[in-house]
């Protein structure tokens, strides 16, 4: 077989891959093969060599793609709608009391906002650390 097999081989592997349902490189890794075997045709005249080449390849590559497959397949947990505030700086736009509520600007959304123990003046900084219902419960950044 020439090498122009192994390269249809190749593409047709890459093909199969992009293709629905996801087989999470392993028709990569036989891509990768057959483009050694490819190689190994064009340079060597020995007809066996090839599929050892494709074997090898193809085998020792399946064991390294699956803890790349699954790193980037597995959904990676993030905070999403109030939970993203924790933690976020946030400006004072009025006064805040321990138990006068006043308003903080995050994002270029007004939350109502208590604070913790201090009172918090207008163009200071605040970092979120806690959502009850509608407010967000602020303290002095340090």
């Amino acid at each position: 077989m020439t090498y122009r097999f192994w390269l249809i081989v190749c593409v047709g592997c890459v093909i199969l891959e992009i293709l629905p349902p996801p087989t999470h490189f392993f028709f990569v890794c036989m891509a990768f093969g057959a483009l050694g075997a490819s190689i190994a045709a064009l340079f060597s005249g020995i007809t066996w060599l090839p599929w050892v080449v494709f074997a090898v390849v193809s085998v020792a590559l399946t064991p390294l793609m699956i803890p790349l497959a699954k790193f980037l397949f597995t959904p990676k947990p993030h905070a999403s709608n109030v939970d993203a505030l924790l933690g976020q700086k946030a400006l004072v736009t009025e006064p805040i009391g321990p138990r006068a509520p006043g308003v903080v600007k995050v994002h270029g959304e007004s939350w109502r906002a208590v604070s913790e123990k201090e009172e918090l003046k207008k163009d200071e900084w605040a970092e979120i650390v806690k959502i009850e219902g509608a407010s967000v419960i602020v303290r002095r950044t340090s």
